[in-house]
């Protein structure tokens, strides 16, 4: 912190290392004092700091931030805007994320896929999955195509909310639009599914599976078995850890406890 002295750039630098280890304090602290030295910054400077902010889920300070850069007269990027909505997300503060999503239609920045799957991350946390629905048909509305990620991420508001059938037709539409899952998106579904104790959707998505030579994770799997086992299906439990060795999916003992 001490002894800093150069130009615009040294000062943005010394921010984003400050934001690689997560400190915050220290990457305001440079902000303040490149400002004090009447060293103009740009859009990169005050994005960096915003980034620092929202690594650590700092909403609050990365809105601040933002507030006094546009005081400065420097105008927001696309970049700009989705390192705030990652702090939103990562706060899960559903509000901010649609404030800021209002703020950007405002101002004419149109969002890209990572903004909508951001703001999509932030309704999941807040446990609000209708909004993360909403926000899909929105960003598709746009022209803009949902990928991997975008889906595992309604997935997992979906799971939060034990919305089993809902996870199973997202799968569905991913198939219909040639978007691949991955071994979060059976991961996440398989969760959504033994939330809810749906059984039939658990079975359903064990054989959708096998249909498609996806393999889960062993995470996957004793998710799986602890559904069955749960509801004294014990047989099937079995049948799932078979099968989880038949794929050579790796598990210790410790991994379950079913």
């Amino acid at each position: 912190k001490k002894g800093i002295a150069g130009n615009v750039r040294t000062y943005t630098t010394a921010m984003n290392a400050c934001a690689k280890v997560g400190k915050v304090a220290e990457a305001m602290d440079v902000l303040k004092r490149m400002e004090e030295k009447g060293i103009a910054g740009n859009v990169v400077t005050y994005t960096t700091a915003m980034n620092a902010c929202a690594k650590a889920g700092k909403v609050a300070e990365a809105m601040d931030v933002l507030k006094r850069m546009e005081k400065k007269g420097i105008e927001g990027n696309l970049r700009t805007y989705n390192t705030v909505m990652k702090a939103c997300a990562k706060a899960g503060e559903a509000a901010e994320a649609r404030k800021l999503l209002e703020e950007m239609d405002k101002k004419g920045i149109a969002g890209d896929v990572v903004t909508y799957t951001t703001a999509m991350n932030a309704f999941a946390e807040a446990g609000n999955m209708a909004e993360a629905m909403e926000m899909l048909k929105k960003m598709e509305k746009k022209g803009i195509a949902a990928n991997v990620v975008t889906y595992n991420t309604v997935m997992k508001a979906c799971a939060k909310a034990g919305e089993a059938a809902e996870a199973s037709m997202l799968l569905e539409e991913m198939e219909k639009k040639g978007v691949a899952g991955n071994v979060v998106t059976y991961r996440t579904a398989m969760n959504a599914c033994a939330n809810a104790g749906n059984l039939a959707e658990v079975t359903k998505l064990l054989a959708e599976m096998e249909r498609t030579g996806a393999v889960g994770d062993v995470v996957t799997y004793t998710t799986a078995m602890k559904a069955f086992s749960k509801a004294g299906k014990w047989g099937k439990a079995k049948e799932v850890e078979e099968e989880m060795k038949k794929k050579g999916v790796g598990v210790d003992d410790d991994d379950y406890d079913w």
